[in-house]
C-alpha cells in the first residue's frame, strides 16, 4: 500500500464511519509504519492512542499532542491507535454545508467541542407536550415523547444539554450542546439549532457539573435546590407521621424527572410572564399544598386548634399554621422572618396577575429573583424540619445526610 492509498484509507474510514471514527491500525493491512510516520509529519494525519484517551476510537478533543508524541505511540503495539484525517487532509473532502454541524465533523472538529446558544432555543421544547425534557439543573435531554412519534417524524433527539451562562456578575442564561450530539439531529434541526447560535463563543462557561459528569465520568456531588426543596417536604411528613399528626403536605413529590410538577424548574426565558408562571406552581406545590389535618390533631406534646374562627368562618391552612407553630413549638431564632413571610410572599406574588392585568417583559433580573424566592422557600422548609426533628419521638426519623449537612445545595 502506497502512502497515498493510506491517507485515501484513512479519510474514507472517517467520512464512511456512523460517528466519524479513526481507522484502527490493527485494521490496516499491508502498511509501512515509515509512511504513517511520514503523513504525521506532513500534518495529514495525526494519532489517538489508549497512552492518550479511554476511547481512541472517537476525537473528542483536539488535544494539540506533538508529533514526536504521536509517533511514539503509533509504534507502541501493546496499545490501541486510531488514525484520524487532519483538517488539512479534509481540506478537499465533499462537505455539505446544509447540515452545518456535520459539516464541521466532516472538516475534522472535535466531538466534544462545545457550542453555545440563546436559551430561547430550550423555549421551544419546554413549551411543546409532544417533548420530553429530562432536566437535572446542570444539564438535560430532550427527546420526543414515544406517543407523538412514527416512521415520517424526523428524530430530534439531544442526548445532552448543559446549563450555561453568560461571563458576568449576574445570571445570564445560555446552553451548551456537544458538536457531536448537534450533528446527529437531522438536517433541517441543526439549521433551526445554528440559527439560536450565540455571537460571541468565547463569553460562556458550561455548568462544571456538565464537564465533570459527561468527560471525566464523575459524580457530581452538589445538589440542586429545586431538589433539595422536595425531600425537605418528604423529611418534614416523615417527622409529622412519627410525632403522631398527618403530614404537613396533602402531596409529596419525587425528585426523578417525571415525579415533579410541571413548571418546577429553573427559569428558561426571563420574562415576567414565566416568572409569574413559576410563582404558581410554587403556590401550589408549597402554600396550597398545607394540610389542615396536621393542625385538627393532639398528640404527644402537641395541642390541636380549632379549624374554625370564632365567627364560624373556616380559616385558611396559612393562617392555621401560623396559629399552631406559635403554640406548640419554641424557637431559637425568629420564626416569622424565616418561616411565615416566605410563605406569605409567594401568595402575595401570586396575587399580582391573579387580580391585576399586566405588561410581559424580558428582563434578566427575573433569574436573580426566582433563586431568591427559592432561596427562602428552602431556608423555611429547613428551619420547619430543624423545628419538628426536636420533638422526641422525631428521632426514628432518618434523614439525607446532605440536608442535615446543609451544603453543596446549589441554584444551577
Amino acid at each position: 500500500m502506497t502512502k497515498s492509498e493510506l491517507l485515501s484509507q484513512v479519510k474514507e474510514y472517517y467520512l464512511m464511519s456512523r460517528d466519524f471514527n479513526g481507522l484502527p491500525i490493527c485494521k490496516i493491512t499491508d502498511y509501512n509504519i515509515e509512511d504513517i510516520v511520514s503523513l504525521i509529519n506532513d500534518n495529514l494525519i495525526e494519532i489517538l492512542s489508549e497512552n492518550d484517551v479511554i476511547n481512541p476510537h472517537i476525537k473528542g478533543f483536539n488535544l494539540k499532542l506533538s508529533k514526536e508524541h504521536q509517533i511514539e505511540n503509533i509504534k507502541d503495539t501493546k496499545k490501541l491507535s486510531c488514525l484520524y484525517p487532519t483538517p488539512k487532509a479534509l481540506k478537499d473532502a465533499e462537505i455539505d454545508n446544509v447540515a452545518p454541524y456535520t459539516a464541521k465533523l466532516r472538516s475534522g472538529e472535535a466531538q466534544f467541542q462545545i457550542v453555545y446558544f440563546n436559551i430561547e432555543i430550550l423555549e421551544r421544547y419546554i413549551n411543546n407536550p409532544k417533548y420530553l425534557i429530562i432536566d437535572y439543573g446542570y444539564r438535560g435531554e430532550i427527546c420526543l415523547k414515544d406517543e407523538y412519534w412514527s416512521e415520517d417524524q424526523e428524530s430530534e433527539y439531544v442526548k445532552n444539554y448543559g446549563m450555561a451562562y453568560k461571563k458576568g456578575e449576574s445570571i445570564d442564561r445560555a446552553v451548551a450542546v456537544f458538536l457531536g450530539d448537534l450533528a446527529k439531529l437531522p438536517q433541517r434541526r441543526q439549521l433551526l439549532w445554528k440559527s439560536f447560535e450565540a455571537n460571541n463563543q468565547n463569553n460562556y462557561d458550561v455548568a462544571e457539573g456538565f464537564i465533570k459528569n459527561l468527560i471525566y465520568g464523575g459524580w457530581v456531588t452538589t445538589y440542586w435546590i429545586f431538589d433539595a426543596v422536595l425531600e425537605e417536604m418528604k423529611v418534614i411528613n416523615d417527622l409529622c407521621s412519627a410525632i403522631g399528626i398527618p403530614g404537613l403536605f396533602n402531596h409529596i413529590y419525587g425528585t426523578f424527572y417525571d415525579e415533579k410538577p410541571d413548571g418546577y424548574s429553573n427559569i428558561l426565558l426571563p420574562t415576567l410572564k414565566n416568572y409569574y408562571e413559576f410563582v404558581l406552581v410554587i403556590e401550589k406545590l408549597i402554600v396550597h399544598n398545607i394540610s389542615v389535618k396536621t393542625f385538627t390533631k393532639n398528640a404527644s406534646m402537641v395541642q390541636a386548634i380549632d379549624r374554625k374562627t370564632d365567627e364560624g368562618f373556616d380559616k385558611g391552612s396559612l393562617a392555621m399554621f401560623e396559629e399552631w407553630i406559635y403554640i406548640n413549638v419554641k424557637a431559637e431564632f425568629n420564626i416569622n422572618d424565616k418561616i411565615i413571610k416566605p410563605l406569605k410572599n409567594i401568595r402575595k406574588i401570586r396575587q399580582i396577575p391573579a387580580h391585576e392585568l399586566y405588561d410581559n417583559v424580558y428582563d434578566i433580573s427575573i433569574y436573580e429573583k426566582q433563586k431568591k424566592l427559592m432561596e427562602n422557600i428552602y431556608i423555611a422548609l429547613k428551619a420547619i424540619r430543624h423545628l419538628f426533628m426536636g420533638h422526641p419521638l422525631a428521632k426514628i426519623v432518618e434523614i439525607p445526610k446532605y440536608l442535615l449537612e446543609e451544603k453543596d445545595i446549589v441554584f444551577y
